[in-house]
């Protein structure tokens, strides 16, 4: 596993603007500038950059109130995606922000976790609350989470309509804690209506900013420089956990500090399990490995998968197989455009590999939505927009044959087609044999 080194180290040169006093924010006396103090400001972004995200948010809602939590923990390390979106406090366990666009004063509201001396001695001081939170946070009403049930059912009761920002859960899944929280108040509330909105943010997010695609960038990069170090590196006789040690090593030394997802390295039959755990296997004369990867850079995703053979060569049987996932790959980033439907990509992939002969060894979706998440939100059924970042990763799973080919790269959606962000690794027979060879 990459080590783990302090989110704050990422953030503090950005932060730091989240110290400067804002418009309309109150600026009396600073009580302390130790951005070693939750929270250390935002990130990755200013503060600013929340603030609009938030604005463009309520312009959509127009009225009534909204609640996103964070998340109840940070043991992965890693904020719900729709709160790390809208505030940028990544670091905050136990958090909630509600949004009210109808008030006439004061519309956002943050609510923390509380202080606790003897927690902070283990895990770190908390800033009281005040001016330095508000400037850091960008938000003008800044309390503790104690008292969000109280403050959501003023607003309510003023608003009359509880906005429902997602997730949606499935049937025998546990309910959102923004629903359980809003029957409770609707139980109090006689008239007042929860509207769903849950498509807001993944119409919002799936859309990537140009600050976002830069980051983007750098996540690729490092996962390409990893993956090729693996390659290059890869040697017959080494089990498949030194060769993911290898590549995590690669990351990690291309500046990522953390990975997006735990890596996979199948070689042989475990490249045909389409999420190997393993890792244990010695990997053998003739074999494929398949590498799923993705570096994460500064709290940005990437996922690449690359096969390629351990002797240098693709076997012909392999080489035919590779060819046919590759040509499946391109069929469908050629329909990749704004507008296109996702289906639209599964169905060119499909056609490809059904003609081959290869129809039921092909078992899973043609790619997802990437950004601070691997898997990120967005909606398969709607067009897909100028801008989102999308995988497509055709696979044939052979196990019978002793193998497994899975190719991904990562795609930006443009208004005439699409760009392919992971160039930099090889991915043609003929590359992938080249680079193996020098």
């Amino acid at each position: 596993m990459a080590v783990r080194i302090s989110r704050r180290s990422i953030s503090l040169g950005l932060a730091a603007s989240a110290a400067l006093p804002l418009s309309g924010l109150k600026t009396h006396a600073v009580e302390t500038d130790d951005y070693h103090v939750a929270p250390a400001g935002t990130a990755p972004f200013s503060v600013e950059v929340y603030q609009e995200r938030r604005l463009r948010l309520m312009e959509q809602l127009k009225g009534g109130v909204a609640v996103i939590f964070g998340a109840d923990s940070l043991a992965n390390g890693r904020q719900n995606p729709d709160f790390a979106y809208l505030t940028g406090l990544m670091e905050e366990r136990g958090a909630a922000l509600v949004l009210a666009p109808g008030e006439r004063t004061y519309r956002e509201f943050l609510f923390l976790s509380p202080r606790d001396q003897e927690i902070d001695r283990w895990e770190g001081e908390r800033l009281p609350l005040g001016s330095v939170l508000e400037r850091r946070t960008g938000i003008l009403r800044v309390r503790r989470i104690g008292a969000l049930g109280r403050t959501l059912t003023q607003l309510a009761s003023r608003a009359r309509e509880l906005h429902f920002l997602g997730p949606v859960a499935l049937p025998d899944a546990p309910n959102s804690k923004a629903l359980e929280l809003y029957g409770r108040i609707v139980a109090r509330l006689p008239g007042t209506a929860i509207r769903d909105k849950h498509d807001l943010l993944p119409s919002m997010r799936s859309v990537k900013e140009p600050r976002e695609l830069e980051l983007m960038r750098k996540a690729v990069a490092a996962t390409e420089y990893g993956l090729a170090s693996g390659m290059r590196k890869a040697r017959v006789g080494m089990r498949e956990y030194e060769l993911k040690d290898t590549i995590e090593a690669g990351l990690r030394e291309a500046g990522a500090r953390r990975l997006a997802f735990t890596t996979i390295v199948g070689s042989g039959r475990h490249g045909a399990t389409l999420h190997y755990t393993g890792g244990d296997r010695v990997i053998q004369a003739g074999d494929l490995v398949v590498c799923d990867v993705g570096a994460e850079f500064s709290y940005y995703a990437a996922d690449i998968t690359r096969t390629f053979p351990i002797s240098k060569r693709f076997s012909d049987e392999q080489k035919e197989v590779y060819e046919i996932v590759l040509r499946a790959q391109q069929a469908a980033s050629e329909k990749l455009k704004a507008g296109a439907y996702n289906e639209d990509l599964q169905k060119a992939a499909e056609e490809v590999i059904e003609a081959a002969g290869f129809q039921d060894d092909f078992r899973h979706g043609i790619g997802h939505f990437v950004g601070l998440a691997v898997h990120d939100t967005g909606d398969y059924d709607k067009p897909l927009p100028t801008g989102a970042v999308v995988t497509i990763e055709p696979g044939i799973y052979l196990a019978e044959r002793g193998f497994g080919i899975r190719i991904e790269d990562e795609f930006i959606v443009t208004n005439s087609g699409c760009e392919l962000l992971s160039s930099g690794v090889p991915r043609t027979v003929g590359e992938i044999e080249k680079f193996l060879a020098g």
